[in-house]
């Protein structure tokens, strides 16, 4: 607790969220209705690439009129925009309508469409489970993305995956480093292994906690004096289940919140072990980043090893938004296995650290005779 490199390392964490929220405020974020003027001028290239004896054939007429049907709606959703108060359940029908139409002709191959202007289903499901969110907690469809409750889960997301993961072997890596240089010291303590060692990843995995929830609510402070705060049940996208729900920006946050605290913990215990074996703090640090850099290195090979596919879940904003299922083909990647891999492996890695300590304690405990073998 008195670590100088911690507290500094914690200091830099809570200068993070309100210095972030600097850089995210001149990002140029196109408004509802800019983007729905876009969309409907899009109609007009679609039906110019489509043949004119197109509509000769029952698929080719079908497809013509869902179009037509979809352009006419788009239509409909930028007059419940334009109108001085926005006709909140207009909009949210015609949109709901719009991507059933849409997913109706992925059914269809999307036949004769040019494939620029084809919409992937991924799209399509989240936006139908943001309008059904609205519609579901009458929020207004609008919301000011420089907000608090927006910005948070945004500067989260930010953090996710290495970085976040640097930071806690930076803050875990002196752990031992007292140990192993004061062994005569530390072995006459009335402390046990274990006991020392759940103190030691505790109080670690804690002040990570505590510097994250400092910062987020500081960074939070911050930009609800610039523009305010928003609303906590702001909708923020999901993915679980080869599917797309949408939930309130409070959930989404503490998910992430946990997600930070198991992976704080998996990577304070795999150092712990490591460095139990290894002998040597850098070389077990630098075998858990080398560890952590594996997924990159996949992706920038462009291979797939599906018994690697659990160390994406460190990244838990890609496995939040879908990206990392998306990107690796797998349904698997979601936030629910997520969370039971990091229990798991938590559990494994402390089963590991007790059994090795059992181990070591076991071999020092047997006298050794003057053949070199274990006395009976």
């Amino acid at each position: 607790m008195r670590n100088k490199k911690n507290w500094l390392l914690g200091c830099a964490l809570l200068l993070f969220f309100p210095l972030y929220y600097m850089h995210y405020s001149d990002t140029e974020v196109q408004d509802l209705q800019t983007l729905k003027n876009e969309e409907a001028n899009t109609y007009q290239s679609i039906f110019f690439y489509l043949p004119e004896e197109y509509r000769e054939t029952s698929v080719g007429d079908e497809i013509y009129t869902n179009l037509t049907e979809q352009s006419s709606l788009v239509n409909n959703q930028r007059f419940a925009l334009w109108q001085k108060d926005v006709d909140h359940d207009a909009f949210i029908e015609s949109g709901l309508r719009v991507n059933e139409l849409r997913l109706r002709l992925h059914e269809l191959d999307n036949e004769g469409i040019h494939p620029s202007f084809v919409i992937p289903k991924e799209e399509i499901y989240k936006e139908m489970a943001l309008l059904r969110y609205y519609k579901e907690h009458s929020l207004p469809l609008v919301p000011d993305p420089f907000v608090a409750s927006n910005y948070l889960p945004v500067a989260l997301e930010s953090l996710s995956g290495l970085v976040f993961c640097l930071l806690v072997l930076l803050i875990g890596s002196s752990m031992y480093v007292h140990d192993l240089q004061r062994k005569t010291i530390i072995g006459i303590f009335p402390v046990s292994f274990m006991q020392k060692l759940l103190s030691k990843v505790g109080i670690h995995a804690m002040q990570i906690l505590l510097f994250l929830v400092i910062g987020l609510v500081a960074g939070g402070l911050y930009v609800s004096f610039q523009t305010g705060w928003g609303s906590v049940q702001s909708p923020m996208l999901l993915y679980t289940g080869g599917d797309y729900i949408a939930v309130s920006t409070i959930r989404y946050v503490l998910y992430m919140l946990l997600a930070f605290m198991l992976t704080a913990l998996l990577l304070l215990f795999a150092l712990a072990l490591l460095t139990l074996v290894t002998k040597n703090v850098y070389a077990s640090l630098f075998i858990v980043i080398l560890i952590l850099l594996v997924p990159a290195g996949l992706q920038f090979a462009d291979m797939h090893v599906e018994w690697l596919y659990p160390l994406y879940m460190l990244d838990i904003e890609a496995i939040l938004s879908g990206n990392a299922a998306l990107a690796l083909g797998s349904e698997t990647l979601d936030y629910r296995r997520a969370l039971i891999w990091l229990v798991g492996m938590n559990i494994v890695l402390f089963v590991g650290l007790f059994l090795k300590n059992k181990w070591s304690y076991r071999n020092a405990r047997l006298p050794v005779t003057e053949s070199g073998g274990s006395a009976n």
